[in-house]
């Protein structure tokens, strides 16, 4: 298991995959409050380059995940976390039958960014940077530059989510439209290699 070593304040601060410990304690209660409210397993992952955080749910056991990377800021480790929340409860609310980033998932993910804001003890830095997100909230959590990632890029039997919020699984590669299973219907579809991938998905 890795570590992330940072510097705060001429202390070696060492993040850890077991414990919320780098985190404010207001941070720390927040997210194990909702962790525990919503029933949610949660986990720290290693960092990724193709996300920051995900959701998932389990059709065969009905239960629900959340991963947040590692070595994110303070600030947005919590946002990231909020993000993936709001996924998971607009779906108890709507299951798939709503575009997983639209309007109904919008305004999930803002009232939890207010309620966060009313809750936690925040510099200006980060008060900015969640104000911003309020204002407009984030499509993605995912830090690929700027949907550069092409269908066409990433390898058969990933699954991904296209900027639409339909999620596919990648089964053949043909030369410009390749074959890809709906993940909610099972369907097969042909997708352009020069879609635009939201987020892979775990």
């Amino acid at each position: 298991m890795g570590h992330v070593q940072l510097s705060v304040k001429h202390k070696k601060l060492i993040r850890s995959k077991f414990n919320l410990d780098f985190l404010p304690q207001d941070f720390q209660n927040l997210i194990l409050s909702k962790i525990k409210l919503e029933k949610v397993h949660f986990r720290i992952s290693s960092p990724r380059k193709s996300k920051l955080g995900d959701y998932k749910h389990n059709f065969r056991t009905g239960s629900n995940s959340i991963s947040v990377n590692l070595d994110l800021s303070e600030i947005q480790f919590m946002i990231t976390f909020l993000h993936e929340l709001a996924h998971k409860k607009c779906y108890d609310l709507y299951k798939s039958k709503v575009n997983a980033h639209g309007l109904e998932w919008k305004a999930l993910f803002v009232e939890l960014l207010v309620e966060a804001k009313d809750i936690l003890v925040l510099g200006a830095e980060a008060e900015a940077e969640l104000n911003k997100v309020i204002l407009k909230p984030k499509a993605t959590s995912n830090p690929i530059d700027n949907g550069a990632l092409k269908v066409k890029e990433i390898k058969v039997n990933d699954c991904f989510e296209l900027g639409n919020g339909r999620r596919f699984k990648l089964i053949k590669k043909r030369r410009t439209r390749f074959l890809c299973s709906d993940l909610s219907t099972g369907k097969l579809y042909a997708v352009s290699g020069e879609a635009t991938v939201n987020q892979l998905l775990d």
